[in-house]
């Protein structure tokens, strides 16, 4: 199963990418935890994980080494990808502007972020 900061890294780089800014919070809408972004000139740090990450093409590269996430967007709100760390293949949409929400690969299990930019 893909790890909880993972999923939280392509909700950011999802919505970064769809809404062409960075946010600063994202709050877990499953767990109402609320996890602190701090955006950076190329990419944004997870502050809970510690874990960096920014956009290269179809790839989230992450700072602590692991092999980079695939991510592809079908059209302007909806994705999908890879997380070669847990094997798993995910999608998603980032909508209303405010939200991002990541489906695991069953299909039935998801997890729905509030963003604040």
């Amino acid at each position: 199963m893909m790890r909880p900061d993972t999923r939280r890294i392509v909700a950011v780089d999802a919505y970064r990418r769809s809404a062409g800014r960075c946010p600063t919070t994202l709050h877990s809408l499953g767990t109402g935890e609320s996890f602190s972004i701090e955006p950076t000139a190329d990419g944004f740090i997870d502050i809970a994980s510690g874990r960096s990450a920014h956009a290269d093409g179809s790839r989230i590269l992450l700072s602590d080494g692991e092999a980079p996430i695939e991510i592809a967007f079908d059209g302007d709100v909806t994705f999908r990808g890879f997380d070669p760390a847990s094997g798993e293949r995910f999608s998603g949409r980032t909508g209303g502007g405010a939200s991002v929400t990541v489906y695991a690969a069953d299909g039935v299990d998801y997890f729905q972020y509030a963003v604040v930019t």
